[in-house]
C-alpha cells in the first residue's frame, strides 16, 4: 500500500502523546529531536502548533496515548496548589531530575553504541542473535518491551509478552537466515534507532508497539524461498494473494492469526477499540511494505517529505516507520564484520538451495543466487551501494544522530571491498 493512499485515523493518537514529549525533551536532550536541526520541530511555527496543541489536549484525561502523562501533570499541579512557596524549588528539582535522567540515558546509548562489545546487550550495537537459543531470544525480545517502556505505557503484563514472543517463535521456520533469530536482530536495531535518535521519548505509545511487533513478525513462517520463485512456481500463496507481495501477505496473515488468538488478544487486552484499530493499522502496512520490489518506491517519497518533514503528520510518521523497518530488515552490515559476514552467508545458503530448485524445477534462474556465478564480496558491496547505505543516509537527514550508522556501514563496505577474502563463502543481496 502507497503511503500516500493511506487514510490516517481523525483521532490517532499519535499528536496526543507526543506533543507533550517533544516539549520535555527540547531543552534537555542531545538526541536529534532536541539539538538538531530536524526540521519541522525547530520552525518556530511549528513549535507554535505542537503548544497550542498541547494546551488543547491537557484537559482530555481519557486521551489514549496520554497514559501516566495526564496523572503526572495532575500530581504536579496538586503540589504546586498545596504550597505555591515551593513552586520554584520543585522547578528547578524537576529540571535537575530531568536533566539526570535524560543523561542516563544519553549514556546508556553511547556506551551501548561505541563502547560496548556484549553481543548479549541490546543497548550494543554489536549484539547479535546469531545461535542463540529461542529461549535466549524470547529473553531478548521480553526485555526490548521493557526497555522501550510499553509494558508501563500499556500496561502490559510480562507474562502476557512471553507467551506471545514464545507463540512467534514457533511460527517461525529453522532456516538458515529467515528465522526467529533474523526476527529478533531486526528488532533490536528498531530499539536501537529509536534509542539513539531519541524517539522513544517522542514516538506515540502505539506507534512504539506497532513498529516492534511488525518487526517481530515481519518473516513469519517464511519458507526460505522468494517471491519470484513462489510466482514462477505458481504456489498455493501466489495463486492466493494474486502474485502481489506474496511472502509479505503471508507473513502478515500469521501474524494476525497470532494476534487474534487468545494469547494475542491477551496482549492487546489493556488497548482500547480505537488503539487496536490504530495498531493493526501500522501494523499491515508496515510488513507490506518489507516487500524489497517497493523498495525504491518507498525511500522515493520518504526523500520527497525530509525538507518539509511533518511531525504532526500522521502520513509522515507512518512513512518513517516503514523507512525504519524497512532499513533495519536488510542491516546486518551495522554490526561487526564478523557478526555481518555470518548473516551474509547464511543468506547465501538459503539463495544457493532456491537456485537448486529453481534448476530441478526447470525454473527461470535467479541470477544473484547461483553458484556458479555469484562473485566472492562483490555482490555485497553493490547491494549495500544500492540499498542498504542510501537507505540509512536519508534517514540520517532526517535524523542526524544515525551518522555513526552510517559510518559503520561504510566501514563493512571497505572490508567487503579491500578484504573479500576474510569471508568464507559468499556474499548476499536482498533478502527477499
Amino acid at each position: 500500500m502507497s503511503p500516500q493512499t493511506m487514510v490516517s485515523l481523525k483521532s490517532d493518537s499519535s499528536n496526543n502523546y507526543n506533543n507533550n514529549n517533544i516539549n520535555n525533551n527540547n531543552n534537555n536532550n542531545n538526541n536529534d529531536i532536541s539539538n538538531h536541526s530536524v526540521h519541522s520541530l525547530n520552525n518556530s511555527n511549528e513549535k507554535n502548533k505542537i503548544n497550542s496543541n498541547n494546551n488543547n489536549n491537557n484537559g482530555n484525561s481519557s486521551s489514549n496515548d496520554s497514559r501516566g502523562s495526564n496523572e503526572d501533570n495532575n500530581s504536579n499541579d496538586n503540589n504546586n496548589n498545596s504550597n505555591s512557596n515551593n513552586n520554584d524549588n520543585n522547578n528547578e528539582e524537576e529540571d535537575e531530575n530531568d536533566e539526570e535522567n535524560n543523561n542516563n540515558n544519553n549514556n546508556k546509548i553511547i556506551r551501548g553504541y561505541n563502547d560496548n562489545n556484549d553481543i548479549n546487550d541490546i543497548f550494543s550495537i554489536n549484539f547479535s542473535s546469531w545461535s542463540k537459543s529461542k529461549d535466549n531470544l524470547i529473553e531478548n525480545g521480553v526485555s526490548i518491551f521493557e526497555e522501550s517502556g510499553l509494558n508501563k505505557e500499556l500496561n502490559l503484563s510480562k507474562s502476557s509478552i512471553f507467551d506471545f514472543l514464545s507463540m512467534v517463535s514457533s511460527s517461525y521456520r529453522n532456516n538458515p537466515f529467515h528465522s526467529f533469530n533474523h526476527a529478533i536482530a531486526v528488532t533490536q536495531t528498531i530499539f536501537l534507532i529509536l534509542l539513539k535518535t531519541n524517539l522513544l521519548n517522542i514516538l506515540s505509545p502505539i506507534e512504539k508497539l506497532s513498529i516492534i511487533i511488525a518487526s517481530i513478525c515481519h518473516d513469519l513462517d517464511h519458507p526460505a524461498l522468494s517471491n519470484r520463485f513462489q510466482i514462477n512456481m505458481k504456489s498455493s500463496i501466489a495463486v492466493l494473494y494474486n502474485n502481489k507481495s506474496v511472502l509479505e501477505n503471508h507473513h502478515l496473515s500469521i501474524c494476525l492469526g497470532i494476534l487474534e488468538s487468545k494469547i494475542g488478544c491477551e496482549l492487546l487486552s489493556t488497548l482500547t477499540a480505537e488503539e487496536k484499530e490504530q495498531f493493526f493499522r501500522r501494523v499491515k502496512i508496515l510488513i507490506l511494505a518489507t516487500d524489497m520490489e517497493n523498495h525504491f518506491n518507498y525511500k522515493k517519497q520518504f526523500d520527497d517529505i525530509i525538507t518539509n518533514f511533518d511531525w504532526n503528520s500522521f502520513e509522515h510518521r507512518d512513512l518513517l516507520l516503514i523507512m525504519f523497518l524497512k532499513s533495519a530488515d536488510i542491516s546486518n552490515e551495522l554490526r561487526s564484520f564478523d557478526i555481518s559476514n555470518k548473516w551474509a552467508n547464511a543468506l547465501m545458503e538459503e539463495f544457493f538451495n532456491q537456485s537448486d530448485l529453481e534448476k530441478l524445477n526447470n525454473l527461470p534462474l535467479t541470477p544473484f543466487m547461483e553458484r556458479e556465478k555469484v562473485v566472492l564480496h562483490l555482490t555485497q558491496v553493490s547491494f549495500i551501494e544500492k540499498f542498504l547505505l542510501p537507505s540509512y543516509q536519508s534517514l540520517q537527514n532526517l535524523l542526524p544522530s544515525l551518522e555513526d550508522f552510517v559510518h559503520r556501514i561504510i566501514e563493512n563496505k571497505e572490508i567487503w571491498s579491500n578484504n573479500g577474502s576474510s569471508s568464507s563463502s559468499t556474499t548476499s543481496s536482498s533478502p527477499n
